[in-house]
């Protein structure tokens, strides 16, 4: 005997489908005459829709909030492109580049770089010539250095004093011979004597005299020459010593200086990265706030969604039996017997129904 297959299937309460009919075609649809597709779905809510002139011209944002189909007065982003007018969308994940701050701390850090070597060739150049001070300081005394402190007129004196010598000893050899003269013995060996005598004191004072001249000016020019040798040298000294002190405070002002300029450039970075942070924290928070209400819809229409899930829905069915062929009439019977006897279910879940289709 032949069997006969009938199914069965879940049909939805007349008002839920329309509903979720008209809930779908809302999120995706397609005209069946022309073939456009339709629908929040239809198209990405990241992308906005250009907003265009009445000659369908690309508009443009300005600083002051308007639209500008002029390019030259259109508001810049931070790579300097023109910001496109757009209804909707989401801005694309971005980073705020450095700002006018971190760019100058950023351009005064490279050039601070190597800045106190300026200071380190002043600071060399200022104990070479504290060395070349100190140099001449270094060499022994020169006994010899003497002779141009020695008085040019010493022997000029001398020779005045030994005259003057000659003319007093004159003078007594004079009073010798008249006391002669007088006493009758001129000529005699008593007068011989006392010029002999006279002669050779005079010969011992003016040899005195003249030693003792040359000795004290010869005493005069070494010491003249040891206090400037020593003056040379204290001079030297100091001098050296100054000019190391400058090298010194040179250096130092130089490392003082550089790590200075460090210090402002760690400053106007840091005064940069602040507003760096608070522009990307207003950028992060408009695209969040994009972000939301591009796909506002689609929670919405997820919402009643889970409404119409959640609602009992009561449906008619027809279930289908195999039963042996017995002619027409007993088909006929038992499928009447049978879908008296059926009981109908729905179920939905995400946007579509489930059918149920059963065969024996």
């Amino acid at each position: 005997m032949a069997e006969s297959t009938v199914k069965s299937m879940t049909l939805l309460p007349e008002y839920q489908e329309k509903f979720l009919k008209d809930l779908l075609s809302n999120i995706y649809r397609v005209d069946e005459e022309t073939g456009e597709v339709g629908g929040i779905a239809s198209r990405s809510p990241l992308y906005g829709t250009p907003v265009m002139d009445a000659d369908g011209n690309q508009l443009y944002e300005t600083d002051d909030g308007t639209f500008t189909s002029d390019i030259n007065l259109a508001k810049k982003d931070q790579y300097g492109s023109a910001i496109q007018a757009v209804e909707g969308g989401v801005a694309a994940p971005d980073v705020i580049r450095f700002t006018d701050p971190q760019t100058e701390a950023i351009s005064l850090a490279q050039e601070g770089v190597g800045s106190f070597e300026p200071f380190l060739q002043d600071a060399r150049g200022a104990y070479d010539e504290g060395l070349e001070s100190v140099r001449p300081t270094l060499g022994a005394y020169d006994p010899s250095s003497y002779k141009q402190f020695y008085d040019p007129f010493v022997e000029q004196v001398i020779d005045t004093t030994l005259s003057d010598i000659r003319r007093q000893a004159d003078m007594e050899r004079n009073r010798i011979g008249a006391e002669s003269v007088s006493a009758g013995a001129f000529g005699g060996s008593r007068q011989a004597v006392a010029e002999q005598e006279l002669a050779r004191n005079a010969a011992d004072q003016m040899a005195r005299t003249g030693a003792q001249l040359r000795s004290a000016a010869y005493t005069g020019a070494q010491q003249q020459a040891q206090s400037a040798f020593e003056n040379q040298m204290k001079r030297g000294q100091t001098a050296g010593q100054l000019f190391q002190t400058l090298g010194t405070g040179l250096g130092a002002l130089g490392e003082a200086s550089q790590q200075l300029g460090q210090r402002d450039v760690n400053a106007l970075f840091n005064v940069g990265q602040l507003e760096q942070g608070q522009l990307q924290r207003e950028f992060d928070v408009q695209r969040e706030g994009q972000l939301e209400e591009a796909y506002e819809p689609f929670a919405r229409f997820s919402f009643m969604r889970d409404i119409l899930k959640g609602q009992p829905g009561a449906s008619t069915g027809l279930v289908a039996t195999g039963v042996p062929q017995r002619g027409s009439l007993g088909n006929i019977l038992a499928g009447a017997n049978t879908a008296s006897s059926a009981a109908g279910q729905g179920n939905l879940f995400g946007l579509g129904s489930l059918m149920n289709v059963s065969g024996a």
